[in-house]
């Protein structure tokens, strides 16, 4: 770990005082060349401190300390940084994550208070796109930047801050605590109104730092084999897959993972001409990166326009190259009549040994994109969301070998993101004391949910079925793995922020909406709906909520989506006051005084508006998942420090709290975990003015693993 400086104990801080400050730190590379600045790698340190005090809102003179750096020999100075941070009522620094891991690895006091300026940045933007960088952010406020011209030519080069000239580090990181000071006291004056979600984010980014220090205990052998599983599950599927192809396709060779390949044997045609179908389809991105398409075009003028822009492609036959005689390559001769020592490709196979015919059969499976938006610069789109409503429409025409196919894409692609993202990922940031720290990240999403990395646990799929949650278990003998999350969450924040009175009464009489939901999709009796089943419903009952209208879905779905508003009359005029909030005012807000701007939105055709999906989404995921769930992981960690348990908060995912918990501590975590999460009414009336109507509803669950657990009802842990 990062050097360790043992600090004595903490006199009264002075509440006028506060501490800007910037570290800079070792970087390590791992051995696929990623890179690793995190203090839990034991090689990783603290190069230098680099701090301003700040004092009735003027900022004082640069102070620094070295700690490691090939001209420094012993660490200069500690103990006026220890002195400083004691007397400090808050520490200020950008994407104060960062430091403030270092500075606790390393036993520094900490003031109780932070302020992040890269979080004061990203909730003063609205949800609108920003450089949220402290270079990006100083240059857009016209602050001191950086001089970095230097430091990023010796980074280039693989230099690292231990060993760039002192000098050279002392100005650069001197003029970082200048800008990042100067941004905290514009900041303070412009917060206003977000002060309460700005308190609550800063007071979430310590419970991140306490979350990311306890780690998570991971079995790796037990992981070992859930990759070995998931390996031999894909090379099933993939042989399934490639006999398919070769029946629909011919002798074409075929990579499953390239968009054009797919395009050819979902749609069985081929782009003519790239430029041309990009125009027709005016493929292309805005500011942000989201995909740009033409306007709507009618059923007739969508099919010429894919029989002008794309070609039929058809079956091939695989002949033996005359040339090289099916070898792929033939021997060259010198003028002399000596063979060259290298054999040479042939090029009329281009080394296959094969030559390819084609015949008079159309090749592929031959679905049929729905619209201008299913386009793609390869052709047409065989993504996720795409290939779920094609196995919609295969279904329909009773194409079996479709659904086959596209079934066995779609899990062929989970399976190897499960061992990109997750196996993978987690092999590589394990330590050797088999603790993983995950990174977690507050200002990626435009809603404020959380993103993580490292590998990212926030996109594992929902339910309890996920093999990756086995190798997650206890630190201690006969500890558990206690899961606690919020029931139909995002449900009740629509029916709290909408005032829905049928919303508000199935709630209230404690009705089961995703099971309802679950029985309508899937054609049959509430009794007959499974656990698995009920999980699978929870996107349709959501998806309305968040402006979906069951596009491409069968007829009983679509029918589904229409009765939805006319059963929930409350939550359709909500979206239209949102919708008339954004045209007259430009943006709209959560009761905890979080923001959202839509400054360039303009009326559609049917009364819609641009971006209308975002206008009724952001309110209800933001106030779920980026207000009340950390304000219950904000409170469980009180409780925890309170009452200095020894169990471990070790994740949040989704709209829950898991703990690694002590043996000697079950039944007091359950009753922390209760409280935290279920009582929350007098805390939001203090933080944000706002009381809510509805309860919230929460499921708990315990077991040696995260997996393999039971469900605990609320009066056996009370």
């Amino acid at each position: 770990m990062v050097q360790s400086f043992v600090t004595s104990n903490r006199k009264l801080v002075d509440m006028s005082i506060e501490i800007v400050i910037d570290l800079e730190t070792t970087v390590q590379r791992l051995e696929t060349n990623i890179i690793d600045n995190s203090p839990f790698n034991p090689k990783n340190k603290i190069v230098s401190a680099h701090w301003r005090l700040i004092e009735d809102d003027e900022l004082g003179e640069p102070k620094r300390a070295v700690f490691y750096h090939e001209e420094k020999e012993t660490p200069d100075r500690p103990n006026e940084l220890i002195q400083d941070l004691k007397k400090a009522s808050k520490i200020i620094a950008h994407n104060a994550k960062f430091d403030l891991l270092y500075l606790l690895e390393a036993n520094f006091p900490i003031p109780k208070k932070v302020h992040c300026t890269m979080v004061g940045e990203y909730l003063l933007a609205r949800g609108q796109h920003i450089d949220k960088s402290l270079k990006g952010t100083a240059s857009r406020r016209k602050v001191q930047e950086k001089k970095s011209d230097l430091v990023d030519d010796l980074f280039k080069k693989g230099t690292g801050f231990e060993a760039m000239p002192l000098d050279t580090v002392i100005e650069y990181a001197d003029a970082d605590v200048l800008a990042c000071g100067q941004i905290y006291l514009e900041q303070k004056e412009e917060i206003g109104s977000l002060q309460s979600v700005l308190d609550l984010s800063n007071d979430m980014l310590l419970f991140l730092c306490d979350m990311e220090r306890n780690g998570i205990r991971i079995d790796l052998d037990e992981l070992e084999r859930v990759e070995l599983d998931y390996l031999k599950e894909k090379e099933t599927i993939e042989k399934k897959l490639n006999f398919i192809v070769s029946n629909v396709m011919g002798d074409t060779p075929i990579n499953l993972n390239s968009g054009i390949d797919m395009t050819q044997v979902v749609y069985s045609r081929v782009v003519k001409d790239r430029e041309l179908h990009k125009a027709t389809f005016n493929i292309g991105v805005d500011v942000r990166g989201k995909s740009l398409y033409a306007p709507k075009m009618s059923a007739n003028k969508f099919a010429n326009a894919v029989r002008n822009t794309t070609r039929v492609v058809k079956k091939t036959i695989a002949h033996q190259c005359p040339r090289c005689k099916g070898k792929g390559f033939y021997q060259k001769y010198k003028k002399n009549g000596e063979p060259y020592v290298r054999t040479t490709t042939c090029k009329d196979c281009d080394g296959r040994g094969v030559l390819l015919k084609n015949t008079t059969s159309t090749a592929g499976l031959k679905l049929i994109p729905e619209g201008p938006i299913d386009a793609s610069i390869n052709g047409f789109k065989t993504d996720k969301n795409t290939i779920r409503k094609l196995i919609v429409q295969a279904k329909e025409k009773d194409n079996t070998q479709a659904v086959e196919f596209l079934e066995g894409i779609t899990r062929l692609n989970a399976i190897t993101t499960y061992l990109d993202s997750f196996v993978k990922g987690i092999q590589t940031w394990t330590r050797h004391d088999g603790i993983l720290h995950a990174n977690f990240n507050q200002t990626t999403t435009r809603t404020g949910r959380l993103s993580s990395s490292n590998p990212n646990f926030q996109n594992q799929p929902k339910g309890s079925k996920f093999p990756v949650r086995r190798c997650v278990v206890s630190r201690f003998a006969e500890g558990h793995i206690i899961e606690i999350d919020y029931s139909g969450l995002e449900f009740r924040v629509a029916g709290e922020l909408s005032k829905d009175p049928q919303i508000i009464e199935d709630i209230t009489n404690g009705k089961d909406v995703h099971k309802q939901t679950a029985a309508i999709i899937n054609q049959c009796d509430e009794s007959k709906i499974t656990k698995d089943l009920r999980q699978q419903a929870k996107a349709y009952t959501f998806a309305p909520l968040y402006g979906g209208l069951g596009m491409g879905e069968p007829d009983h779905i679509r029918n589904y989506f229409k009765q939805y508003f006319n059963i929930y009359k409350g939550l359709k005029e909500w979206h239209t006051e949102l919708v008339d909030a954004v045209m007259s005012e430009g943006y709209i807000k959560t009761p905890s005084g979080r923001e959202f701007a839509f400054p360039n939105a303009q009326r559609l055709h049917g009364g819609r508006i641009s971006n209308q999906t975002a206008v009724v989404n952001y309110p209800v995921q933001s106030f779920a998942t980026a207000d009340i769930v950390p304000l219950s992981c904000v409170r469980a960690l009180r409780k925890f420090q309170e009452q200095d348990l020894k169990s471990k908060i070790i994740l949040t995912v989704h709209d829950s709290i898991v703990v690694d918990c002590h043996p000697d501590e079950f039944d007091e975590v359950i009753n922390i975990l209760v409280w935290a999460m279920s009582h929350i009414e007098e805390e939001m009336i203090e933080r944000f003015d706002y009381k809510p109507l509805l309860p919230l509803d929460i499921e708990i669950s315990y077991g040696k693993d995260w997996l393999n657990n039971q469900e605990l009802t609320l009066d056996q842990g009370a």
